[in-house]
This record gives structure tokens, sequence and C-alpha cells, in this order.
């Protein structure tokens, strides 16, 4: 199964979901027993609120059915989305159809984004990374975006505790089920995003899987870790970037060598 078929109409229901159950109480997810739940909208609001957006237009990568739409609409954003899957896509035309705040949905891969150099004032990535080719997406999120616009991106570190059973069971999980699932070498990343004279506004690095959801977070890089929230202001052209990223994080490799 390739990607494109994988983000078929039941993960869209799945996903729908886990996002529902997020804003209900209790830590832990009703969906996929014993995990813990999805980030609810707070803590996308937490960010955009310390690093505001520039005024004018968003392209939300992996928009899904537009879960994230209502939050860029209170922040009075031009919204254009696009998603891999078609389901996805056919799901927020029907949600958003006749909303004059979102100007254009698009299928399309985030590898190969169909809109021209710099022509959005923000991009914003969340909880899509990781399902990406990250060095060839992160190029592309740059392409698009305007000379001083702001990049909003979330993805999974390569390294994470050797204790923390839920990312150890999520990282098997996804394997078994054959879900695209990528790890990134943050300090390579941020090592290639300044050396191309990009400007790193903010970082944010959730120790243990379920921290994104609570806001636990630390702004001084650990050894380890499980999810980033990065902040870039573009600064310089996107140049193509070396590989950053790997099928399988260097804990889980571990702990399948024991």
């Amino acid at each position: 199964m390739n990607r494109k078929d994988y983000w078929n109409r039941s993960y869209l229901e799945y996903w729908k979901r886990r996002v529902a159950e997020s804003g209900k109480e209790g830590e832990t997810s009703n969906v996929i027993s014993g995990d813990a739940k999805t980030e609810d909208d707070a803590v996308y609001e937490f960010i955009f609120e310390k690093h505001p957006m520039q005024k004018g237009s968003v392209l939300d990568v992996g928009c899904a059915w537009g879960r994230m739409f209502p939050v860029f609409k209170k922040l009075r954003q031009r919204i254009t989305g696009v998603d891999i899957s078609r389901a996805m896509i056919e799901e927020a035309r029907k949600d958003f159809a006749g909303d004059t705040s979102v100007e254009g949905l698009y299928e399309a891969p985030a590898e190969e984004l169909p809109f021209p150099d710099g022509k959005f004032d923000n991009v914003a990535c969340l909880a899509v990374f990781d399902a990406t080719f990250q060095d060839k997406a992160l190029y592309e999120f740059l392409r698009v975006l305007k000379t001083n616009g702001m990049l909003y991106l979330t993805g999974k570190n390569d390294a994470y505790e050797d204790d923390d059973a839920l990312a150890l069971n999520a990282e098997e999980g996804a394997r078994k089920k054959n879900h695209p699932n990528y790890f990134t070498d943050t300090k390579a990343m941020l090592r290639q995003l300044e050396k191309q004279g990009q400007k790193i506004i903010a970082s944010y690095f959730f120790p243990r899987r379920g921290d994104f959801g609570k806001l636990n977070y630390v702004t001084d890089m650990p050894q380890k870790f499980y999810e980033y929230f990065l902040v870039v202001r573009k600064k310089a052209s996107s140049k193509p970037f070396k590989p950053f990223s790997d099928s399988m994080s260097k804990t889980f490799r571990t702990e399948q060598q024991k």
C-alpha cells in the first residue's frame, strides 16, 4: 500500500474520533486504549498567541478535514488547505462550503505543493510532518513562503527516553499497520535551517509522549525527547536539504536489539 492509498476514509473517521475526545476529561484515549490523548486546539492557540502569524494568508499542509481552520479563522487568516488524501479534502469541501475564509482546497502531497514561490504569509504543518519525506517537504514549505513569513512545524524526534512506553507502543503499532512514520534528527534539521539563513524564532521540546497535549515542554533541547514545535521565520531562499529523518527512531532500534 502506498502513502496515498493509506490515507483513506477509515483513517479520516479514526482521526476525527481522536480529535473529538481531546477536549474531554481524562488523560488517556478511549479510541486507542491506554494511549495518551491527542492535543486539543489550546496547544496551538498558545503558540500562535506567543508567536503571532503574519497578517494575510496561511497554507495548512496536511489540512485533513479542516481541523485547524476554526483556529486560523480566529486569527483572521485567508486559508488554503492541501492534503494528500482525497477523502480528507472532500470532507473539508463539504464542511467549509461557502466559507469565504477558505480560499482553496487542493489534493497534493507535501513534497509537491502546487503553488508558486513566495505565495503565502504563513505555512503550518501540524501533526503531519512525521508522515512526509521531511527534507523534501521542508524545502517546499519554505519555497512557497514569503520572505519574512512564518513557518509553524511539529514533529517527532528520532531519540526519546528508553522508558517512554507510550512512545514505544505507538511506534510499534504504527509499524504493524504500515502507518507512514518518520522521526526527525532535530539537531540536524535545525543546523541546516540555520546554515540556510532561516531564523529560528522559538523551539519547544516535549519530553514524553502525551506531553504535547499537556503543554509540558522545555525550551532548551534535551538529549532525548519525543516531540517538538518549531517557529521559523523565512529569511533566505529555500534550498534543498540533505535527508535528516528515518522511518525508525533510534530508541526503537535499540529496543529491537535487546
